[in-house]
């Protein structure tokens, strides 16, 4: 029953954003902390830990490496023919891109996947989130600064990201049949364990400071580009691709989540209507309480 798929699965990650967003409305605080441990900690331990306990295959990296690429340029095509059709001015159809194109895979897709289908679940969502992480980052960066140069810039400063090296060392480890020793990995597994419940709390936070200041045209066209659109492009390029059962509905379940954090920043930096993307993913957040149920249930 799709009620009982929101109780078990949709409404616990909810539950924990919603403290995140209480504990910022009763004590304002520096969500930038919160954000490093995350980032430099806790998430690289994360990956570590289910890549090393549960290797992926090369076919199915693969394969996931070629939905990426053919997800994010039919996202953007479709968005920029959205943006057209829709009558987007020119000024906002780069916050159009980041709030459409870039999914919360990070923040709720990985809970949601664990919540929805424990381990196993978990070990091919953070796979998709590590191969969608870097490429979608530098994406973001050079659609909110606007200039193709940035691109060599922005390729450096993502791999950078200590997940990149924890991919890396795991994928490194697998390959020449070294398995870590045991204390390694239950720290590592300890410190992952505080990764999905922090990711929450913080986009939590987030939302707490966001006011929706974008027109309903806007919004309308971005969540329904989000929401509805992208779920069926992921079925139908999965489907293309020949990827099935578990892995299929994980990635299905993980890209058709709302807008992502990440890009907000970046359209802060470079000034590319922070206030419409911040708006995209409170209103794209909101709504996926819904949208997710109901994606969860057809996925059964």
């Amino acid at each position: 029953m799709p009620f009982m798929l929101f109780i078990n699965v949709v409404l616990p990650v909810f539950l924990i954003v919603f403290t995140g967003y209480l504990l910022q409305k009763k004590y304002p605080l520096d969500s930038h902390a919160l954000t490093t441990v995350s980032l430099y900690i806790l998430s690289p331990a994360l990956v570590f830990s289910a890549l090393t306990k549960h290797p992926v295959s090369a076919e199915l990296t693969g394969d996931l490496t070629l939905f990426m690429v053919l997800y994010t340029v039919v996202l953007l095509v479709l968005g920029c023919l959205s943006c057209r059709v829709g009558g987007i001015s020119r000024e906002s159809r780069r916050a159009f891109y980041l709030a459409t194109s870039m999914m919360n895979i990070g923040n709720f897709g990985l809970p949601l996947a664990y919540f929805a289908y424990g381990d196993s679940g978990l070990k091919v969502s953070v796979l998709i989130f590590v191969l969608f992480n870097i490429p979608l980052g530098t994406l973001a960066i050079i659609i909110a600064q606007g200039e193709k140069t940035a691109l060599k810039d922005a390729i450096i400063n993502m791999l950078k990201i200590p997940i990149f090296h924890a991919v890396v060392l795991a994928f490194g480890l697998q390959a020449i049949d070294i398995q870590p020793p045991s204390f390694l990995l239950r720290a590592c597994d300890l410190l992952g364990q505080g990764a999905i419940p922090l990711m929450l709390v913080i986009l939590g936070m987030q939302l707490a400071r966001t006011r929706i200041e974008a027109s309903f045209r806007f919004l309308g066209l971005a969540s329904l580009l989000r929401l509805v659109i992208a779920p069926i492009i992921a079925w139908l390029l999965t489907g293309l691709l020949g990827i099935d059962g578990l892995p299929r509905n994980v990635i299905v379940l993980q890209t058709s989540t709302p807008a992502a954090v990440l890009p907000l920043l970046y359209s802060i930096r470079f000034n590319s209507r922070p206030d419409l993307v911040a708006s995209a993913i409170l209103v794209t957040t909101l709504l996926s309480a819904i949208t997710l149920t109901i994606l969860l249930y057809v996925l059964q």
